[in-house]
């Protein structure tokens, strides 16, 4: 959904990154079946970090296939098979999706504005296919909040970040119980914090020309020097290794070998690039 969390491919092993393809490919199937084709443009490693943090802290295995993929027809790949997990990325994936277009609905202008007018449908659809009223209930809550921060131009980094954390927190946690869901809730608010700050720095030359909320601008002021990136590369990095400690609270396996990579590299590497000389 917003292409931040994922794995440094070249620093895995040929055995997981071929588990990494798979999942990837076995998470767009399911989105075809479980919430219809349309949603799998939607597609992102963002929920195969989903499905791979509550695989691993349920303890369970994946089972893998080949098969055939619309954009490679004349050889197959490997294939993650569908199972319950993979079924609740795919599901998830829609929600926050549709979220995120209503969200940007209120923002947007001019011709993105018509895209998501014209996309909404498709992926209201998607939506109410994934079956999870509940869960999109709680999703919407977050949502609402965040809006309202963003209305009152609050300059704190941290207060919206904290409500996009407690929404992701939400979605990891969804369905578990006891000390799985403790530590799930802990994986997805981290994870939600991180994604929200290094959106946010991603997107400060667009809203400043655009004049659209950003608490870094806000923050600092419209030049951002290179001290002032340091600090919010440091402070991205904070909720990383929170988000590391409660990893390594698994037990160790393939699964969680990929996870740490990402934490470790492709989530460093996402900040240190949002954070780059387009600013």
């Amino acid at each position: 959904m917003f292409g931040y969390v994922r794995a440094q491919r070249e620093d895995l092993t040929v055995r997981q990154d071929m588990f990494y393809r798979a999942a990837y490919c076995g998470l767009c199937k399911q989105m075809g079946k479980c919430t219809g084709q349309c949603s799998r443009l939607s597609l992102s490693y963002d929920m195969v970090f989903l499905y791979l943090v509550r695989m691993a802290i349920l303890g369970k295995k994946a089972a893998t296939k080949k098969g055939i993929c619309l954009l490679h027809p004349f050889k197959k790949r490997l294939i993650v098979k569908g199972d319950e997990e993979l079924e609740y990325a795919a599901r998830v994936s829609a929600l926050l999706t549709y979220g995120k277009i209503c969200d940007d609905l209120a923002d947007e202008k001019g011709f993105k504005r018509f895209v998501k007018k014209l996309i909404k449908p498709f992926f209201a659809k998607a939506k109410k296919r994934a079956d999870l009223d509940t869960l999109y209930q709680l999703i919407e809550e977050k949502l609402c909040e965040l809006s309202a921060i963003e209305a009152a131009n609050n300059e704190s980094v941290d207060a919206p970040a904290e409500v996009f954390g407690k929404l992701l927190s939400d979605v990891f946690a969804f369905g578990l119980e006891g000390d799985r869901e403790t530590l799930a809730r802990e994986i997805g608010f981290r994870t939600g914090r991180f994604i929200y700050a290094v959106d946010a720095a991603d997107d400060i030359a667009e809203d400043k020309e655009k004049g659209t909320y950003n608490p870094f601008l806000l923050l600092y002021g419209t030049e951002i020097d290179q001290k002032q990136k340091n600090l919010i590369e440091m402070a991205m990095k904070y909720d990383l290794t929170a988000l590391a400690a409660a990893i390594d609270l698994i037990d160790d396996g393939e699964m969680v070998r990929i996870i740490k990579n990402i934490i470790y590299l492709g989530m460093p590497n996402a900040a240190h690039k949002a954070l780059g000389e387009k600013q």
